[in-house]
């Protein structure tokens, strides 16, 4: 079977938008590559008509975007395209020295000094970058912005296991952006940098696969129901949690806890399920949930263990 049909869940309007609910990291081809902010997608759609014989996953943080591009895109069978933050998920998606080459167009520089931590110079997202690359793999980033390329060039070409090959002014590209053409036409300069990776790096994960708590003894509505708005966070601030409405199946006696997560602001929502189980309750995310156990997901569920444990 197709790698891409045998280990993704593919959304059926379109055929290329993927959620990785499968499990992590994502599957790869000998031959897999990745863009990150790929916008209306149409370079995106452009590059994997252009080369057939990779696998490119593109990821997005914009809903309307990744449907835009889903549009482009449809029966594409060497695209999918992922909606998610990569500047929290990249180094979750993929193992290490997994991806040939990634490519930014554009990205936003966050001039403003509290949003450092979402430039592509941030530690966290270049070391993700030189930890998913092959060895020998490239990243390359094109940018209308000189300073922040300035940044992008001296900060990754200082990186341990990257080594800058190309800085360019206005690079000839066989496929374009809309705004790069505009931009062109209006005498604007385009910077291109490119990156090379030299030698094995590795960085630890911070999402599980599975998780679940058992309490042995009953749970009340009463108990799910003071759960309602109660916030926590854990030490560094970095994670933080919210409850909301809960919903109730009487006849089964489970309960769905409406749930909000904060990872550094990778924000999920979804429900934690509350079920009865061998003379207990169980507590676990629910299955139709689309959530990352990252550690503000983590922590979310022990902390209804614990409330609901103690109360």
């Amino acid at each position: 079977m197709d790698i891409l049909s045998a280990t993704t869940n593919a959304r059926p309007q379109y055929g290329v938008i993927i959620y990785p609910e499968s499990g992590l990291p994502l599957p790869v081809k000998v031959h897999t590559q990745l863009e990150i902010g790929f916008g209306n997608g149409e370079f995106t759609v452009q590059y994997a008509e252009a080369n057939p014989e990779i696998l490119l996953y593109g990821v997005e943080i914009s809903q309307s975007c990744v449907l835009r591009c889903a549009r482009r895109a449809a029966g594409l069978n060497n695209l999918r395209i992922i909606n998610i933050d990569a500047r929290y998920m990249l180094r979750e998606l993929f193992a290490d020295e997994t991806l040939e080459k990634i490519i930014m167009q554009f990205p936003c520089p966050w001039s403003s000094n509290k949003q450092a931590h979402r430039r592509v110079t941030a530690k966290d997202f270049s070391d993700g970058l030189a930890a998913v690359l092959k060895v020998g793999g490239v990243f390359e980033m094109v940018s209308d912005d000189e300073p922040y390329a300035n940044e992008v060039k001296d900060v990754l070409g200082s990186h341990e296991a990257l080594e800058l090959t190309e800085f360019t002014i206005n690079p000839q590209r066989a496929i374009t952006t809309k705004y790069e053409r505009k931009w062109l036409d209006e005498g604007k300069n385009i910077f291109r940098v490119r990156f090379r990776k030299t030698k094995t790096f590795t960085i630890s994960r911070r999402t599980s696969q599975d998780m679940h708590i058992k309490i042995n003894h009953n749970v009340t509505e009463a108990q799910v129901a003071g759960l309602k708005n109660l916030t926590g966070k854990n030490e560094s601030g970095k994670s933080f949690w919210k409850f909301g409405r809960y919903f109730t199946n009487p006849e089964k006696n489970n309960y769905l806890l409406d749930t909000l997560t904060s990872d550094d602001e990778f924000e999920q929502k979804f429900y934690i399920n509350i079920l009865p189980r061998d003379e207990g309750f169980l507590i676990r995310l629910d299955k139709t949930t689309e959530a990352f156990l990252t550690p503000a997901v983590r922590a979310a569920l022990n902390d209804v263990a614990d409330k609901l444990a103690h109360d």
